[in-house]
């Protein structure tokens, strides 16, 4: 007693130390290389910088695929690793690579934050009434992000929208020629005039004096007054040159964000990344705290941090699914131990399991880093924990049936539990076998499932040792006693209907096989009809889109186009807000253009829904009213499975189809045919070519004979395109903690049209000017926007979700379609499916292997407990027979085989074969103690009825909430109990009514007299 004490106290201070998760993190290793070279087209990017680090990458430790996205200014690479690659590690041989490199442009590869795909853990934007978007992008680079960035266990904060301060010089390319000077001497003189030096230390006397140099800049007059040259004496000023000015850095993304309330055209959003591996919980508490001290204590009045976006909210939501479900299961199970059990404080006494199992597995848990969320709590069946307490104490409560009148001593009851202690052991042994597949999964259902097989098998050892240690004990204390039992009336009936069906089932034994043939092809043709994916829908409570917009889109028509996708979503009650990033931050380590949005948006609880609609519903709603305003193309998701498919599939849908090819020409043409073929099948939606399609470029084209006659080299040209077109930061200035780049380049009307820039002059070694036209030709083009690569071949990807349609079935007939309607060269191009097609083929291959290996170890085990082959193999056959209620559930539900479910009939076939163990161990122990074979399996399965019967009850009843849960966070649970509780109700059926026949009919033919090996035994002794 004295030792579950203590696991009561040991078991809640784990649970206060577990990492409490909404859903396990399923994401990859995987590490992103970052490469920015502003103004470089996407071609020179992926020539450059995308193909050189991807060379060096090549063969990298570990490594399982790698991706790369190259476009306007910036080189994207993701390395995905093998299952077991430790995150440091791996970071570390990528910058071992790295650091061979020298890259052109002075290009700098560096590594993402070391966040997951799912580590987006807080959203804000930062409001205010009288501050305009410049002064609150100051605060949040240099007050509001520092500070939240001392959060233990945050990777990053990453800014979204607003204006990022300059200092511009827009030189006069007039004013270079009237002074003769270059673009190289302005470079030069800012930064040989804006620095600090140290000069050592002074000694005078007995103080010493720190020396410093102290040059730096500090505002536009400062910049102004910066001496470029002299001309006879007289010393040409920058300011002399052309305007200086506060600019903004050109922008590339825009943030907008609409409620009920407000609606703000342009705002600032706050991302917070949760560094891997950390607590969630205890990170967004430090989070909480910071920004409460931001809001109230350090910013300006006026000004205030909204979260929109906070992942505290989605673990309450989802513990809440998970409590609500565990508590109605419980009680259920309480009533049902009461009915069956007639009186309460046996049935207390069994449900004592349920608290201290989970605290023994709260400790395991603690001890072996396994986090608490959605699916690893969810999933324990509290009837399954019970079943050997219930079988224990039954077989306790029989004895004071039996004889109510006299004193039970402790012998009686360890005789007792001995019995059946070998049967229990050897129960939960299989049942915790059952779940060794779960072990064996790989990626990404190796993270979702293996944390909830280490919680059940923890809980299952935990109910064992209170079922076999505590049990006796607490029975021996309550009942030795001599008192009289309630006897349910009823039970007994249904005991005796039951006892006199039995006869009649093992008088005529081989009838059972007309029933059983007909289950047996239905358990076949059900698994063939069913719908089969890879998982079920993971709800997270809000939506998140994809947006696509016509190609080379403006900024300022995509921003009036985003205001319009708000307030048409904001029409929708279940909506309270929306945002929508259009483009790419301001750091640039995104690759969308204006073109493209990201938008959240979040949804009412619910129960606040009107009855009866879903979200599935919403969604059907939000397409059709997209599909009424021309030029968008939305695509449904959610904001952390869409990381976590950009990480699995190189795009944000459920299914992809890659293009492989070198010529971008006859790889959109196919691409564009995969498209058209695929949005003729039922239930393709979400469609589109994830690379946008050839924009407009103004190019360049030098000519290098020209060059060369002039004395001049390419990268005089370069230089000049890069600096006077592009604007280029030289230097920058420093304000106290603040840091802004000055940046040089062309005023507007030297630089607005292609014959302006045709008219740009260079200076040649001998000082003559000439015009850029002179040395390359400027025309208007096309190019291409976005260049993917995986595995160093390029392609393009057709992206697309479904629904109402199943994963298996859709790309059976997309497979087949294709082939027939899409003709292309196979020698130079090939075409193949990814995202979770590929993972359900390899999930379901790894099934194919391990589940009939865990049935192997089952058939070890039962044949350790039973030392009879034909009796393991007996038990074994029900498994299959156990499918057909499963499959039948799926079938009614309009559920589908998923990698969920199919763990439900894991844990199934565990639970039917546990009650075939218990079973048949009563018919055995019957024959020894003198029985003959029929009267033993009569008289054993009336014994056993109640307890089968009752265990198999509170197993039913204890998933049957989350069976039938539809919150946020059901999504998983929901197949798996299923599976489960409709599964089991017709392998009681087997285990009661087959089981007994298909015994005796085995034990007649082929059995050996258990009454003479008995008397044989005696005689020895």
């Amino acid at each position: 007693m004295a030792l579950f004490v203590l696991v009561v106290f040991v078991g809640y201070y784990s649970w206060e130390q577990l990492s409490v998760e909404a859903y396990p993190d399923i994401a990859d290793v995987t590490s992103q290389v970052v490469t920015q070279v502003p103004g470089l087209a996407a071609e020179e990017v992926e020539l450059q910088i995308t193909i050189p680090i991807e060379r060096a990458l090549n063969g990298l430790p570990g490594m399982h695929i790698m991706r790369s996205r190259s476009t306007f200014g910036l080189s994207m690479i993701t390395i995905v690793f093998e299952d077991g690659i430790e995150d440091y590690w791996s970071r570390q041989r990528i910058e071992e690579r790295l650091a061979q490199l020298n890259l052109p442009k002075g290009a700098v590869p560096s590594l993402d934050p070391l966040t997951s795909p799912i580590g987006e853990i807080y959203r804000y934007i930062v409001e205010s009434d009288r501050y305009d978007i410049r002064m609150l992008k100051d605060l949040q680079d240099w007050v509001i992000i520092p500070r939240i960035k001392q959060v233990q266990g945050i990777a990053d904060v990453t800014n979204f929208g607003g204006i990022t301060t300059q200092y511009q010089v827009e030189i006069d390319p007039k004013k270079l020629e009237q002074y003769r000077t270059t673009l190289v001497d302005v470079e030069n003189a800012i930064n040989n005039n804006n620095n600090n030096v140290g000069g050592s230390i002074l000694t005078r006397g007995e103080l010493g004096y720190v020396v410093r140099g102290i040059g730096l800049l500090k505002n536009l007059e400062d910049l102004g007054n910066i001496v470029v040259k002299s001309q006879k004496g007289v010393p040409i000023f920058l300011k002399d040159l052309g305007t200086l000015k506060y600019g903004i850095l050109e922008r590339k993304g825009i943030l907008g964000y609409t409620n009920h309330n407000k609606s703000i055209p342009e705002s600032i959003e706050g991302i917070v990344l949760l560094l891997k591996k950390e607590n969630p919980s205890r990170v967004l508490a430090g989070v909480h705290a910071a920004v409460n001290e931001l809001n109230h204590e350090v910013l300006p009045e006026g000004v205030k941090i909204v979260p929109y976006m906070d992942r505290t909210n989605l673990v309450e939501t989802t513990l809440e699914t998970v409590s609500h479900t565990l508590i109605e299961g419980i009680m259920l199970v309480v009533i049902v131990l009461i009915i069956f059990l007639g009186n309460w404080k046996g049935a207390l006494l069994v449900a004592v399991t349920i608290p201290l199992s989970l605290l023994v597995a709260f400790i395991l848990m603690h001890l072996t880093n396994i986090p608490a969320n959605l699916l690893s709590l969810g999933a324990i069946d509290f009837g399954v924990i019970v079943d050997g307490a219930i079988v224990m104490m039954e077989t306790i409560l029989k004895v004071r049936e039996d004889d109510p009148h006299s004193q039970l001593h402790e012998h009686d009851i360890g005789k007792r539990a001995l019995h059946v202690a070998k049967p229990v052991l050897f129960a939960t042994m299989i049942i915790i076998t059952a779940y060794l597949p779960l072990f064996a999964f790989e990626r990404v259902e190796k993270k979702l499932f293996t944390p909830m097989a280490f919680t059940v098998s923890y809980a299952l050892f935990g109910a064992l040792c209170v079922a076999m240690l505590l049990i006796p004990g607490l029975a021996y204390a309550v009942y030795n006693k001599p008192q009289k039992l309630f006897h349910n009336k009823w039970l007994e009936k249904l005991t005796h209907l039951y006892h006199t069906r039995v006869i009649k089932i093992i008088n005529q034994p081989k009838k059972i096989f007309a029933p059983l043939g007909v289950v047996l092809i239905g358990a076949v043709v059900l698994t063939l009809t069913v719908g089969k994916d890879f998982l079920p829908p993971l709800d997270e409570g809000s939506i998140w889109l994809q947006v696509t917009l016509p190609p080379g889109i403006s900024l300022t028509k995509s921003k009036q186009m985003a205001d319009t996708l708000r307030a048409i979503t904001l029409r929708h009650e279940e909506v309270t807000y929306m945002v929508t990033q259009l483009g790419r931050n301001d750091n640039g380590t995104d690759s969308w253009t204006p073109s493209h949005y990201e938008c959240s948006v979040g949804l009412k609880p619910y129960k606040q829904w009107k009855h009866g609609r879903t979200k599935y519903n919403l969604i059907v709603d939000l397409a059709a009213d997209y599909a009424k305003v021309p030029g968008y193309t939305v695509g449904f998701s959610q904001p952390m499975i869409d990381g976590v498919m950009d990480k699995i599939a190189g795009a944000h849908s459920e299914l992809v189809v890659k293009i492989f090819g070198k010529d971008f020409k006859e790889t959109r043409r196919i691409a564009e045919d995969v498209l058209k073929t695929l949005r003729g099948i039922k239930g393709a939606v979400d469609l589109a070519i994830d690379q946008e399609p050839p924009l407009p470029q103004l190019q360049v084209k030098i000519d290098r004979e020209a060059v060369a006659r002039y004395g001049l080299n390419v990268s005089d040209v370069a230089d000049l395109i890069e600096v006077a077109i592009g604007g280029k930061a030289v230097s920058q200035i420093f304000i106290g903690e603040r840091v802004y780049d000055i940046t040089a380049r062309f005023n507007e009307e030297s630089r607005g049209t292609p014959e302006a820039i045709a008219n740009l002059m260079l200076t040649t070694p001998d000082g003559a000017r000439i015009p850029v036209s002179q040395v390359g030709k400027v025309e208007l083009n096309t190019g291409e926007s976005t260049i993917t690569r995986e595995m160093n071949k390029r392609h393009l990807t057709v992206k697309l979700n479904l629904r109402g349609t199943d994963l298996t079935t859709f790309v059976a007939e997309g497979q087949k379609k294709i082939e027939e309607r899409v003709k292309y060269d196979h020698e130079k191009y090939s075409i193949k499916w990814g995202g979770q097609f590929e993972n359900q083929r390899r999930a379901y291959a790894r099934l194919a292997v391990i589940v009939p290996l865990a049935l192997a170890i089952m058939f070890l085990l039962l044949y350790g407990a039973f030392g009879e082959f034909r009796q393991a193999g007996l038990i074994l056959s029900v498994v299959p027979l156990a499918l057909f209620g499963g499959m039948l559930a799926l079938n009614v539900r309009g559920m589908t085989l998923n990698v969920s479910s199919a763990v439900g009939f894991i844990a199934l076939f565990g639970v039917a074969i546990q009650n075939g163990v218990i079973m048949i161990s009563n018919f055995n122990q019957l024959r020894k103690e003198g029985m003959d074979l029929k009267q033993a399996v009569v008289e054993g399965a009336k014994i056993r009825f109640r307890p089968i019967l009752m265990t198999a009850t509170v197993a039913v009843l204890g998933l049957l909430p989350a069976s039938l849960a539809t919150g946020i966070g059901s999504d998983v649970q929901r197949p798996l109990a299923t599976v489960i509780v409709y599964g089991l109700l017709f392998a009681t059926a087997i285990t009661l009514f087959v089981l007994p026949a298909m015994y005796y009919m085995v034990e007649n033919k082929w059995g050996h007299d258990f009454t003479v090996s008995s008397e044989m035994h005696k005689d020895e002794h």
